[in-house]
């Protein structure tokens, strides 16, 4: 992987406007989607090319999609969108470039009430825009949903697992978990059904996606950016049922205590306190239930034989719906 560094900084150099000097080129991250090199050069502010580790038709969104996303993101809430290079020509791939986020990840077991209270500000300012419609970001108004429903995206969603992954779905802990979590996010269909207004929302603020620089938390991997539920963002970084280093675990009172806080930066755009509350304790059962199985199926892979970090995953995970569920 370390011999595309030269490839690019050769492009860097050719496209995009940067002082003379030698760039530094190296690999800050991989994620299941994305490998993330840095760049420097004297006297610039750093770049980062985000280069996809699958083919592009296997990402789970358009590339376009996030730096769209980037570009309607207020300022300070993550990178500036750069550009987006759609040969793969250069680099093997097409690929994004966006500025660079300082700051470093917070382990979950040290978030404490002064951290949340300034993720929840920010994701107010995120949250801030309007929109009277959900779905992708590239799409028109017209072509969104004035409504949301998670029953609508939990039946989808069990759908294309039956297809995919029958096997997952026929484990004996995940068929007796999922008649509690479809009742689960059944009951909470109403909230959903009374939701007018909707957000850019990031889509998948898990703990490692969020960087801390002088007590300010921002966010970076915004493939999962599109128009929805600001409840979704609020239940990602954790609850009741949590796992590291995913997500942090929180009590009843410090979620009211993140909560309170976030609607006092929202103002009246967080809407009645008691619906957010319900629709994102519905996130938290809908995504935690979905992440594992994900995990199931990475159960046993090279990364779960060094470190068991699926198989504890999924036990947490497990363990944790089944006390949320009663």
């Amino acid at each position: 992987m370390a011999d595309i560094a030269p490839r690019i900084a050769e492009w860097v150099r050719a496209n995009i406007d940067l002082p003379p000097g030698k760039l530094n080129v190296s690999l800050i991250g991989t994620g299941e989607s994305y490998a993330a090199w840095l760049v420097r050069v004297a006297g610039a502010d750093p770049l980062v090319v985000r280069i996809p580790r699958r083919p592009v038709e296997e990402l789970p969104r358009p590339m376009a999609a996030e730096m769209t996303g980037l570009t309607l993101a207020p300022p300070g809430l993550g990178p500036r969108a750069v550009l987006f290079e759609e040969s793969a020509d250069p680099l093997g791939a097409p690929f994004l470039v966006t500025g660079y986020v300082p700051g470093h990840e917070v382990s979950v077991h040290d978030w404490d009430d002064a951290l949340l209270a300034a993720h929840a500000r920010q994701l107010a300012a995120l949250h801030a825009t309007p929109f009277t419609a959900a779905g992708e970001v590239t799409a028109a108004e017209r072509d969104r949903t004035p409504r949301l429903s998670l029953t609508a995206r939990l039946a989808d969603s069990l759908e294309w697992w039956r297809g995919a992954h029958p096997d997952v779905l026929g484990d004996p802990e995940v068929a007796r978990l999922l008649p509690a979590v479809e009742q689960h996010i059944t009951a909470a269909e109403p909230a959903f059904a009374r939701l007018r207004r909707f957000a850019l929302i990031h889509g998948d603020l898990v703990a490692p996606n969020i960087l801390v620089h002088a007590g300010t938390p921002r966010y970076v991997d915004w493939e999962w950016v599109e128009v929805g539920d600001p409840a979704q963002d609020l239940a990602y970084i954790g609850g009741l049922v949590a796992a590291p280093p995913w997500y942090v675990p929180l009590t009843t009172e410090q979620i009211d205590r993140f909560l309170k806080a976030y609607v006092v930066h929202a103002g009246e755009a967080a809407g009645p306190l008691t619906d957010l509350r319900i629709r994102r304790d519905a996130f938290e059962i809908f995504e935690r239930f979905f992440s594992s199985l994900h995990f199931r199926t990475q159960r046993g892979n090279d990364e779960d034989r060094r470190s068991g970090r699926y198989t504890e995953a999924v036990r947490l995970l497990t363990a944790g719906l089944q006390r949320a569920l009663g």
